[in-house]
């Protein structure tokens, strides 16, 4: 029997996804968390095998949240669910420790099997993410840090500066400084080179 957390901060989503897991004999949903911070907290009290987890969240999104937890229980598998097709994103969410990667439009066909393997410490992606991986494409957006890339992330989908520093917990002066290092990590001149570049590398519609 696995047991299973699921962490997303919809609630609509999550409550679909258990239903999913919940026709499932071998799989047993003991807990469901809007944040990673919530779902760490459990925990801290309760075992679990795998934890199914959203990566875009506010606040600590994924990628922090999955180092955290891994960190802290180390023998617990990460299964990340995204909706960004994009290599880069899935490297930066299993360098942090997680053990799989798909999206959230394969989730219907693809899910059940991937919590059996990332349970089994076996690594799973999407097909076009693995397809992607494969390739030895050298992607400009390594370049970027886990929290660079989220801010590059909200500011191509149109989000104030100082919002964002709000929602991930930082001053807007480290925001600023953020910023300014994306742009010149990646050569971006304007606001449209910054929506561009998002917009090819599938971080937004």
């Amino acid at each position: 029997m696995i047991n299973l957390i699921l962490v997303d901060d919809h609630d609509i989503v999550r409550a679909g996804i258990r239903r999913l897991l919940e026709n499932q004999m071998s799989i047993n949903v003991i807990g469901d968390f809007g944040s990673g911070e919530e779902a760490y907290q459990f925990l801290r009290k309760n075992s679990a095998d795998v934890v199914v987890m959203d990566l875009s969240m506010p606040g600590k999104g994924g990628i922090e949240s999955t180092r955290q937890i891994k960190k802290q229980f180390p023998k617990i598998n990460i299964l990340v669910l995204s909706m960004h097709d994009n290599p880069t994103m899935a490297k930066k969410v299993m360098d942090a420790g997680a053990t799989g990667y798909i999206l959230k439009n394969d989730i219907a066909d693809d899910l059940i099997n991937a919590i059996f393997s990332v349970a089994d410490s076996k690594a799973v992606f999407s097909k076009s993410i693995q397809a992607a991986l494969l390739s030895d494409q050298h992607n400009s957006l390594s370049k970027l840090n886990d929290k660079e890339l989220a801010i590059l992330k909200s500011l191509a989908q149109g989000e104030e500066l100082k919002n964002i520093a709000d929602a991930i917990n930082i001053s807007y002066k480290t925001a600023a400084n953020y910023q300014t290092s994306i742009r010149q990590k990646l050569k971006i001149k304007s606001s449209i080179d910054l929506f561009q570049i998002a917009k090819d590398n599938n971080l937004i519609e």
